[in-house]
């Protein structure tokens, strides 16, 4: 071969689709990986903020800023303000988290690859059983015209929750976009509305709506008890985050949970003494002046709530939307049971028997969301195939990034993960698993026998850090004594709140954020972990499948 002659090597290519917090974080680390690809993220909207960058006025994550950041791209730490929560400042209020994203994306110099207003309308597979092709289509022409391109390898990054569950009733529905309009629900006044489910979005949507200056009458509809987490501990004073740490995440997940319902139904029976055994922060919530007969309201409800979930919904979902209990308690949000027929016109009582007619002008449908997998792919492509929820069984150059639901936790961090590791396996850094198919299937029984009241092509439901920690193992990244480099710092690491920094132990920078993370779980309650230990090793001994 002359000098003057070339070899051309045409550069493979990667889809991103979504260009929400999933899509961004995977780009970063595919353009971190893949620097001899051609990159492309398509995001249907004009923005890069996702659905919770600015979906309301007055909107207060569940998660705190510390534990919902990019490892990546850390700007706050672990402190609590000494307003006593009036502030909410330790969480994203109203716009905060889509400033996050677009300084993050700025930071990497990421928009240039994001290809603003194209949906994606199909994905298909490739002639010869190749690669993906998919039809893009350009929502800012209003021709809307189709085009077909061709990649190596596609990354899914929608995610479920801009696909509520639809429900089958005669009664009109408030949609997302008419309950997350900018200006506020001053189009929905003096309305009788049920909202129907107990999660974080529907119990949310249920406290809006039930403002006293809109003058609705609001019922919230639970076919059983919820699992309220408070964003600030009732005892301790401080974000129910910073109390969650790696050495409570250590004990097994059937004794933590069982051990975790009955101290918390205790905390609320007995809290004057709780608040005795573990002194309050003086940053906590005393200078909140709630009337006596609220609090009672509160602590009834909260107790009634927990007590009859069932053992598998309270082993699951924890619902960190805590302010709904207020208006329960102030007679502005009624809680009922399950809807009686399709119509949703009358209802159960909640925990009893009577029947509650109650006719609403207006129903909100929040009972879950939905994948659309199946619709975009013709019905071939659907969560259940894909290994650990981000890798495809069959399919080895098709992932998902941002389908994981946690327990309890916050999915942007989860993705985090989820990216480095997908993007590993597409640069030939990390493995794909030899018999993928039959640990798919193993992991696939234990979550259906564990999950038994969910629909597994709807929702992948993960326990944050344990999953977290499978996918850190599986690329050499789980926060070993070795890799903290000394034992103080890990046993450091094991006391302050639990964050997916933590994989990241090894990084300098990292390591001078970990001295001065405040340690916020109780002396007594480290001493019970401790001691619990042992029993945990022989649980585990005793449990192996």
């Amino acid at each position: 071969m002359t000098g003057s002659q070339h070899v051309t090597t045409k550069r493979r290519r990667l889809a991103i689709i979504g260009g929400g917090s999933s899509g961004l974080i995977c780009l970063k680390y595919a353009l971190d990986l893949l620097p001899d690809w051609d990159i492309v993220c398509f995001e249907k909207s004009d923005n890069i903020t996702g659905c919770w960058g600015n979906p309301y006025p007055g909107f207060v994550s569940t998660s705190t800023k510390y534990t919902t950041q990019f490892s990546c791209f850390p700007k706050f730490d672990a402190s609590v303000q000494p307003d006593h929560g009036e502030s909410r400042s330790e969480f994203f209020c109203d716009g905060q988290y889509g400033a996050y994203l677009e300084e993050f994306a700025e930071a990497f110099k990421l928009l240039r690859h994001i290809a603003l207003q194209t949906h994606m309308t199909a994905l298909r597979r490739g002639k010869a059983n190749v690669g993906w092709e998919l039809s893009i289509s350009c929502t800012a022409s209003e021709q809307k015209e189709t085009t077909t391109e061709r990649f190596d390898h596609v990354i899914v990054c929608t995610g479920l929750s801009a696909e509520p569950k639809p429900i089958e009733s005669d009664v009109d529905c408030l949609t997302v976009a008419d309950l997350n309009r900018p200006e506020g629900l001053g189009h929905v006044t003096g309305k009788r509305i049920v909202v129907i489910g107990g999660g974080e979005s529907a119990v949310d949507y249920a406290n809006r709506l039930a403002k006293q200056e809109l003058g609705n009458e609001v019922f919230l509809a639970l076919k059983s008890g919820i699992r309220v987490s408070p964003r600030y501990h009732p005892i301790r004073g401080v974000p129910s985050d910073f109390l969650r740490n790696r050495l409570m995440l250590s004990i097994h997940e059937d004794l933590r949970n069982r051990i975790g319902q009955r101290f918390v139904e205790a905390r609320i029976l007995y809290q004057e003494i709780f608040e005795r055994l573990f002194p309050k922060s003086h940053r906590g919530l005393d200078a909140v002046e709630t009337p006596a007969d609220v609090r009672e309201q509160c602590r009834q409800w909260t107790y009634k709530l927990t007590k009859t979930a069932k053992d598998d919904l309270f082993n699951m979902f924890h619902n960190k939307s805590d302010d709904f209990l207020d208006a329960v308690a102030q007679g502005r949000i009624t809680i009922v049971g399950a809807p009686v027929d399709d119509c949703c016109q009358t209802f159960c009582e909640f925990d009893g028997q009577q029947i509650v007619d109650i006719q609403p002008d207006l129903i909100v449908p929040a009972i879950g969301y939905r994948a659309r997998l199946d619709e975009i792919s013709a019905g071939d492509i659907q969560l259940p195939d894909f290994y650990l929820g981000c890798c495809h069984v069959t399919h080895p150059d098709l992932y998902l990034v941002g389908f994981a639901r946690p327990i309890i936790g916050n999915i942007p961090t989860i993705s985090e993960i989820q990216a480095k590791y997908v993007c590993g396996l597409i640069a030939g850094k990390y493995v794909r698993p030899a018999q993928i198919a039959e640990l798919h299937q193993t992991d696939l029984a234990r979550r259906k026998s564990r999950y038994k009241k969910l629909k597994m092509d709807a929702v992948f439901p993960v326990e944050m850090f344990p999953y977290c920690d499978h996918l850190a193992k599986l690329m050499g990244d789980y926060p070993t004594l070795h890799a903290a480099g000394r034992m103080r710092a890990w046993v450091r690491m094991q006391l302050t709140p639990a964050t997916t920094m933590h994989y990241f132990c090894g990084d300098p920078d990292m390591q001078r954020r970990f001295k001065s993370t405040p340690v916020y779980m109780p002396s007594v309650l480290i001493l019970f972990l401790l001691a619990l230990k042992p029993l945990d090793f022989l649980y585990r001994v005793l449990n192996v499948r």
